[in-house]
């Protein structure tokens, strides 16, 4: 499959998403993430593969927990152009995001399996955050 069908199968795949069902699920999500991670922070950052035993590290899971969740509220809460608004602010958050994973895996602090597998859950997070944008 050539770079071109590629993308126009995935643009394909994401016209068949309803945006009002993308908008609920990326707010949802974030604010599920988001909440684990403030109630949970080692088991949530075991989740992803993070492994250790540093006292930094609940505290570093729980503030970008409350950033997810906070980002997750605001996005339920968006209509309109704010929702286009917030939308953008949750992917450039995901590109946040996958970056410091991929600086993660080139430490040695997170395995390519548990990167790869953040990846593919910020990687739906933004394909439903395009759906979700859509008019």
């Amino acid at each position: 499959m050539t770079d071109t069908a590629a993308l126009e199968s995935l643009s394909d795949a994401i016209d068949q998403i309803d945006p009002a069902f993308a908008h609920q699920a990326v707010g949802w999500i974030s604010v599920g993430i988001g909440g684990l991670a403030v109630v949970a922070p080692r088991r949530t950052a075991a989740l992803f593969g993070v492994k250790s035993l540093d006292s930094a590290v609940p505290l570093l899971v729980r503030m970008v927990g409350v950033r997810n969740a906070l980002a997750g509220v605001r996005t339920l809460q968006a209509e309109d152009d704010d929702l286009r608004g917030a939308l953008n602010a949750g992917l450039v958050l995901g590109v946040v995001d996958a970056t410091a994973v991929l600086l993660a895996v080139r430490r040695g602090a997170m395995t390519k399996s548990s990167a790869l597998g953040a990846l593919l859950v910020l990687g739906g997070i933004a394909v439903l955050g395009v759906a979700a944008s859509r008019d």
